[in-house]
């Protein structure tokens, strides 16, 4: 029997919309009016840490977080629950090492420091690479929005795409970055109270959380910690900690989304704060999101939606199981979906303001550097919506390739993990050149390009743990045939795909897709060290210590050319404005 939404949870849900927009009309119209790039990316970096830290959170999870995490530990296992740990990885990198450089140099797009310390051409690589790879994630997020209201409102999955993509359009594109993170906080509350209004209301209809762990672990779904070291193994201990662990560091590190928010702060203390607790809050979220996975399959043990027709893909089983759970309760589903929502426009507006900086500051102001004031923000708007139109064309890709967690995580290990390389080269190796940088780059983005490529045409089998059917009492109609499920027989990921007849390269794309962010990483800075000592590394002596972390300045000592004031630089704009364009223009020369 189909499940869908009253009319009451549709109302809820159109509300919710409403009162999201409404932070951008009200940011639009107050203030500056929006009239300076400062004011509509930056916030004119007067952001109060506790928002940036929680726009964060809301950012990095998205959609992928809400719908395919616990869809991943329904049909997976709790393996991945590991991710919680991996933050201590993200931490070390970002609030100790990345943000004292980065946030110094008061910077709009990330990718000027790599022009400031190697040279225009791997900034203007890695520029392309974001451009490239931001409408992907994008459409990801817009996808799983539409994927829930296609499973719960009957309107077609490519009427579900093209309304999500609208509303996230409009949402991103007049408000400017100060809206969105407000109505970040916002839909924070509507998410976290989606996740523990679910879990809570499955561990009472199951008979409490002992009876869900119960219940887990007699189906065999009570092992967390898999510490063989197969690569192939999907959730191994290494591949989650360490393999996701490098990826989450890569993301929050050096992408442009999160980065950006730092920026907004008013200190560099301030943006270390707001680095260190949104990376923790991060952990506590991913913590309830598997445990609400673990609830899930607890509730639905002896009759899986999936194998028994009642959903098309596990991604839309946490919709499912909240009009399942609700249906009796008019607006209470309607308030949940619309945390799916919030997870959707949070990373979408967030996406689509990171990219209008990429595009403002890499390519628009190169060209045109006189572009400034209103007329510099219209064309940033205007990159807005052309971005958010491109986003909607990526949903629709989506739609067509798998789950939507691996999927999120195995392009960002292809695309983010090359510049998240590139980056480390900068910070943590005074010696590496714009040579190295670049051969280091190139291979590992023809590698992950290589592997996510041949993993879509031979997709990795997993051993899953069974899901049953045993206990359906109904007949369901699929495809206008008659089907009795009460007598099906468990099945699993495993036994669905053939392990016959495959190439011999095959077992390479079966490598776990929590891999592909070390191995991509290891590549660049690996290739990029060879190179640079092959083509005659840069000298410590000579290299300004300001653009490597504080952590490696302590061991290496680099002097200066300059002044040491300029490592303790005054978090002022001004100066540093200057001090970043003597730089820039020092490097063009160079070039």
């Amino acid at each position: 029997m189909s499940l869908y939404l009253s009319l009451i949870d549709f109302v809820v849900l159109l509300l919710f919309l409403l009162v999201s927009a409404s932070f951008g009309v009200y940011h639009a119209c107050r203030g500056g009016h929006q009239r300076s790039a400062d004011e509509y990316l930056l916030a004119d970096r007067s952001m109060h840490p506790i928002p940036v830290a929680i726009s964060v959170v809301v950012s990095a999870l998205s959609a992928v977080t809400y719908l395919g995490v616990p869809a991943e530990i329904y049909v997976h296992g709790p393996q991945y629950g590991i991710v919680v740990g991996n933050k201590l990885i993200v931490l070390f990198f970002v609030v100790f090492s990345f943000c004292p450089v980065l946030y110094r140099l008061k910077l709009t797009s990330i990718n000027e420091y790599l022009e400031i310390r190697f040279n225009r051409h791997v900034r203007y690589l890695c520029a392309g690479i974001i451009i490239s790879a931001f409408p992907i994630f994008m459409g990801i997020s817009i996808y799983g929005p539409a994927l829930a209201l296609n499973a719960v409102s009957g309107l077609s999955l490519p009427g579900s795409i093209i309304v999500s993509g609208f509303v996230c359009t409009f949402y991103s594109t007049i408000g400017g970055i100060k809206a969105v993170m407000w109505a970040d906080v916002f839909q924070s509350m509507i998410m976290l109270c989606g996740f523990l209004v679910t879990a809570i209301a499955c561990c009472i209809q199951v008979g409490g959380l002992d009876e869900v762990f119960h219940i887990n672990a007699r189906d065999g779904r009570d092992t967390v910690f898999d510490f063989r070291i197969d690569p192939r193994v999907r959730h191994s201990f290494w591949a989650v900690f360490f393999g996701l662990g490098i990826q989450s560091a890569s993301y929050i590190g050096c992408s442009q989304m999160i980065v950006q928010r730092y920026m907004t702060c008013r200190t560099l203390r301030q943006s270390q704060a707001a680095a260190g607790i949104g990376t923790s809050l991060m952990g506590l979220v991913e913590l309830i999101a598997v445990i609400t996975g673990v609830c899930m399959y607890a509730f639905y043990a002896g009759c899986d939606p999936v194998s028994s027709g009642k959903v098309s893909r596990a991604d839309q089983l946490m919709v499912y199981i909240v009009v399942d759970l609700f249906e009796n309760t008019p607006g209470v589903a309607g308030f949940i979906i619309s945390a799916v929502f919030s997870s959707a426009l949070s990373t979408t507006s967030s996406g689509i303001n990171a990219i209008a900086a990429v595009v403002g500051y890499d390519v628009i102001k190169t060209q045109f550097p006189g572009i400034q004031g209103v007329k510099f923000t219209f064309v940033l708007k205007a990159v807005s919506v052309i971005f958010g139109l491109i986003s909607i064309l990526t949903a629709f890709l989506a739609s067509i390739m798998g789950p939507i967690l691996p999927l999120t995580l195995t392009i960002a290990g292809a695309f983010m993990s090359p510049i998240f390389g590139v980056f480390c080269l900068g910070i943590f190796f005074p010696w590496s050149n714009a040579k190295g940088a670049l051969a280091g780059l190139i291979c590992a983005l023809a590698t992950g390009i290589w592997l996510v490529i041949g993993s879509q045409m031979y997709p990795p089998v997993s051993e899953d743990p069974p899901l049953f059917t045993d206990q359906c009492d109904d007949i369901l109609s699929m495809n206008g045939t008659t089907m009795m499920t009460s007598l099906v027989e468990p099945t699993t990921s495993a036994t669905i795909q053939a392990v016959g007849g495959l190439p011999m390269i095959a077992q390479i794309y079966s490598l776990s897709y929590a891999y592909l962010a070390p191995l991509n990483t290891c590549i660049t800075i690996f290739v990029g060290m060879i190179v640079s000592l092959l083509t005659g590394p840069t000298d410590i002596a000579t290299l300004d210590p300001t653009l490597v972390s504080p952590l490696i300045r302590t061991v290496c000592c680099c002097k200066t050319r300059g002044r040491d004031d300029e490592i303790k630089m005054k978090e002022t704009s001004g100066p540093i404005y200057e001090l970043v364009e003597t730089k820039l223009k020092g490097k063009r020369t160079e070039v």
